[in-house]
């Protein structure tokens, strides 16, 4: 599991606002982490992938998520692509369609938990 802050922190590098080892800024910082509920609430209602707790972060989520993030906070540090091979767009939907498949692996083959009274 990772948090919230490596979430964000990974989201920073993704806009090369910050190398590799360094701690960010407090108001880089403060930027990205004021996107995270939004993006992860917007990505939930959308069916992409569902929106839980931002200090437990999957695994096999967490690249496609800081991706989403920084796409989200792009504008606000003047890079608005992400990588320099696809448009933020197009490099929004593959992300999406990513977490859309890692959701029905991890939702799908799952027994269903029951409460009995």
């Amino acid at each position: 599991m990772k948090s919230r802050e490596q979430l964000v922190t990974r989201a920073l590098q993704k806009l090369k606002v910050l190398a590799a080892g360094q701690s960010p800024s407090a108001e880089d910082y403060q930027v990205v982490n004021d996107d995270v509920e939004p993006v992860l609430s917007d990505l939930s209602t959308r069916n992409v992938y569902p929106f839980g707790d931002p200090d437990q972060i999957e695994d096999n989520a967490f690249v496609q998520l800081a991706i989403c993030l920084a796409i989200a906070s792009a504008n606000d540090f003047g890079s608005p692509q992400i990588d320099s091979g696809l448009s933020n767009e197009q490099l929004r939907l593959s992300t999406e369609s990513r977490l859309r498949e890692l959701t029905a692996q991890t939702l799908s083959g799952q027994p269903l938990q029951v409460d009995y009274f």
